[in-house]
């Protein structure tokens, strides 16, 4: 019987073992993870361009947390006021609405800082590894989220809830950085 009869291509039928499964092997993934022709995973290098971005968000993210934690152990000074301004443009800072840490309080609002640590989360883990088309429903569904908290508090009808701002925060930062960095890795070159 031949390949054609079996109604498989005939140059796969040719081709060497090794070689078919090179081929039907997954792509590398987001941590460049890459396949081996007998079916175990290496390790290769994520490009330097990802793993730049993805050291850079997770610092931004995190530096709203660190700022409040670095000014209660430090003396920084005018260091520390500035670095404090740095997010006086990002968001309303309302005393009811921040956090404090050791007796500090966040340059941004619990929410605000929520959305941080959720890129900084994001940026580090990464996962799950969807294609844009997929994030867009995840993102809508975030961002409807927040917009619910949101015009809850507002119209009064209960409170500011730090951990339900953190929460959807947290949820949408985390979404945000998961799929720009899915997106970037799957960009050619």
């Amino acid at each position: 019987m031949t390949a054609r009869a079996s109604g498989r291509d005939p140059s796969a039928a040719q081709a060497p073992a090794g070689a078919r499964a090179a081929a039907q092997a997954p792509s590398a993934g987001l941590d460049g993870a890459a396949a081996r022709p007998s079916g175990g995973a290496i390790a290769a290098e994520p490009s330097p361009l990802l793993s730049a971005v993805r050291c850079a968000l997770a610092l931004v993210g995190a530096l709203p947390w660190g700022i409040p934690l670095a000014r209660s152990y430090l003396p920084l000074g005018g260091l520390g006021a500035a670095l404090d301004r740095l997010f006086a443009t990002m968001c309303h800072r309302m005393p009811e609405r921040s956090l404090a840490l050791e007796g500090v309080v966040m340059p941004l609002c619990s929410r605000c800082a929520g959305i941080f640590a959720g890129v900084a989360v994001g940026a580090a883990i990464a996962r799950p590894r969807l294609a844009m088309a997929a994030w867009r429903p995840i993102l809508i569904a975030l961002s409807a989220l927040m917009v619910l908290d949101v015009a809850t508090q507002d119209l009064g009808l209960r409170p500011p809830w730090h951990a339900t701002r953190l929460a959807t925060g947290l949820a949408f930062g985390y979404a945000v950085a998961a799929a720009f960095l899915a997106q970037l890795a799957r960009r050619p070159g």
